[in-house]
């Protein structure tokens, strides 16, 4: 009896929470890298996960050469911290993580994820 009871509470949950069910095994890869990329301030790795033409508040940065020299700009050791204290949140098919007064996108772009831009938390 207590067997069949568990099984209809689980029945249960995954009817009224559906997303449990959609975990993203490919953005948790991508998320695990990225917050090492943010712990370690590794530039050319974080670089390399971020859509690079990469539009900032103040400019284009059209290589993976000038955006390594920005990224201090664009991930402060506040901000770095931040988010990989923070947990993503699904929304459609982007990833937010809220930092203060700035949302952090992630996007699929070719099939994998990327940082894709800072939003506005308003």
């Amino acid at each position: 009896m207590t067997k069949n009871r568990i099984v209809a509470a689980l029945a249960l949950l995954t009817i009224m929470c559906p997303c449990a069910l959609a975990k993203d095994a490919a953005f948790d890869a991508f998320w695990t890298k990225f917050c090492a990329a943010l712990k370690a301030n590794d530039k050319e790795a974080l670089a390399s996960m971020t859509k690079i033409p990469y539009q900032s508040y103040d400019k284009t940065l059209k290589t993976k050469k000038e955006f390594i020299a920005y990224c201090d700009k664009v991930f402060t050791k506040k901000i770095r911290d931040c988010l990989v204290k923070e947990k993503p949140v699904l929304d459609k098919t982007s990833y937010f993580v809220f930092c203060g007064e700035e949302i952090y996108i992630f996007e699929k772009a070719k099939g994998s994820y990327l940082f894709t831009e800072i939003g506005v938390n308003d």
